[in-house]
């Protein structure tokens, strides 16, 4: 099944290109209010989730707590590509909230960005949790964590108070 086309961009008024996509918007008890497309298509939020996950650091406090910057708070909204000025600003969350790299429970992967992996590569080099694409989401987890005094330890935990947090607003 395709998507339908949901917004046409348009440039000198020739059509340049074509979105497609659907939506749906329900109630709390899960009443269709609006959709286009198929309200029944499964799909994964994946890293749009980021910004919604992110909230709670803000309705909570934790980010003007901490002094979160406009670019530490972007960072923990969005994936990355682990470039060093991307790292830069995780570790100075991790700073601000007293963890290190080794509190995420993300992993590790080669970072997207082609220059930083290459010379990883050269440098024989393993990528750390900070490169990982995710680790400024991770971080803003761990600083929601600590701003609530709980365990960083299992932060991932669907139990753990941040989680019930953002699934909660969900």
């Amino acid at each position: 099944m395709s998507y339908p086309p949901i917004l046409k961009v348009l440039r000198g008024g020739i059509t340049e290109s074509v979105r497609h996509g659907a939506f749906c918007v329900s109630d709390n008890e899960e009443k269709i209010i609006s959709s286009w497309g198929s309200p029944q298509r499964f799909t994964f939020l994946r890293s749009s989730a980021k910004s919604f996950q992110a909230l709670p650091l803000i309705e909570s406090g934790t980010a003007k707590a901490f002094r979160l910057s406009a670019a530490e708070l972007a960072l923990v909204c969005a994936s990355h590509s682990g470039t060093e000025e991307h790292v830069s600003i995780v570790e100075s969350i991790q700073e601000k909230i007293g963890v290190t790299e080794q509190d995420l429970q993300c992993g590790t992967h080669v970072p997207f960005d082609r220059d930083t992996a290459l010379r990883l590569k050269i440098e024989n080099r393993p990528p750390s949790p900070n490169q990982h694409n995710y680790s400024g989401k991770h971080s803003g987890m761990l600083a929601l964590s600590r701003f609530l005094n709980e365990p960083i330890e299992n932060y991932l935990d669907p139990k753990h108070p941040v989680q019930r947090r953002v699934l909660a607003l969900f």
